[in-house]
């Protein structure tokens, strides 16, 4: 998804961004500019996720992109543990030494 990042924060005002690995800088850049936030579960923790989402309200791309990098649209109750691997001002976890 590196390479649509950017394009789907400028188009739909995306401010959270849950993924399970690492974003380049192309993603560096468009979070900080967008002031949005790119966020990772930690590894074995999907059961806890998929056990908070209560809807799914929209799915982007499903067909093209298939199951793990479509876009999905989330109704969620006490959602997490998330880490915010990449900020809103240009740090990112991916990155450091």
């Amino acid at each position: 998804m590196e390479e649509f990042e950017d394009v789907l924060l400028d188009h739909f005002g995306i401010r959270l961004i849950i993924g399970k690995g690492g974003m380049g800088e192309r993603t560096r850049r468009a979070l900080k500019k967008t002031g949005s936030v790119y966020t990772a579960f930690p590894g074995g923790a999907g059961v806890l996720a998929a056990e908070k989402i209560i809807n799914v309200s929209q799915v982007y791309w499903l067909e093209e992109l298939e199951m793990p990098e479509a876009v999905w649209i989330l109704e969620v109750k006490e959602f997490g543990p998330l880490v915010v691997a990449m900020d809103s001002i240009g740090q990112s976890l991916y990155q450091r030494s």
